[in-house]
């Protein structure tokens, strides 16, 4: 494969533009969006991205065409309805914090065998990568 199709590929495989973000609030948290960083092994993919602070409960992973969407979203915090509340001078973080992240996947993903976790603030999804196949040969028998 020449350096110019490989980087075509990757490209490809990067592309977080095909889904558009949702709101993003929380931004002093996680910029635009949490970074992510992707993997390749022989046997699988691996995908983190960073995610301080959320509620695993309400993240969501899907697969869908081939397009890994990662969504988190939050209400809005109303805890302290009752107090008050004050001018907000300077704002930095936001009690809602929401962001849809999405990346296209190779076609040699497996799309029923994958698996994620969250541990100190990363989201890991383990892609499998499904075998390739080998051209078989055939015998060709003489029926002289």
């Amino acid at each position: 494969m020449s350096n110019n199709n490989f980087l075509t590929l990757m490209d490809q495989f990067f592309d977080d533009g095909i889904l558009p973000a949702t709101r993003r609030a929380g931004s002093a948290i996680f910029g635009s969006m949490p970074a992510l960083n992707i993997k390749e092994f022989s046997d699988r993919y691996e995908i983190t991205l960073t995610a301080p602070g959320i509620e695993i409960e309400k993240a969501r992973v899907e697969i869908r065409e081939k397009i890994l969407t990662i969504r988190y979203e939050t209400e809005s915090a109303q805890s302290f309805e009752n107090e008050d509340k004050g001018e907000l001078i300077r704002q930095e973080f936001s009690e809602e914090l929401s962001f849809t992240r999405s990346v296209s996947l190779p076609k040699n993903v497996e799309d029923d065998n994958i698996k994620a976790t969250y541990k100190k603030g990363i989201l890991k999804i383990v892609l499998k990568k499904i075998p390739e196949t080998k051209p078989k040969n055939v015998q060709i028998h003489s029926e002289d």
